[in-house]
């Protein structure tokens, strides 16, 4: 079976397959990638202090020029 299918033909009429849209993008953006983002965000600022402060080491690009 076909991922995207070109046409299906419902009662006599062909109708288009699916396909990625603009009103789609913009429900994903906001309720799918924004919170993934955000997410990321949170759990690396949290390592950063667990790791600056709990365990009293550096890591990252910014321990090189520090």
């Amino acid at each position: 079976m076909a991922l995207f299918r070109k046409t299906a033909v419902v009662d006599g009429h062909a109708l288009p397959g699916r396909r990625l849209t603009v009103w789609a993008l913009y429900y994903f953006l906001p309720y799918v990638g924004a919170p993934i983002i955000g997410t990321a965000l949170a759990l690396d600022g949290l390592l950063f202090l667990y790791f600056k402060y709990y365990l009293d080491a550096c890591f990252g690009v910014f321990c090189l020029f520090g």
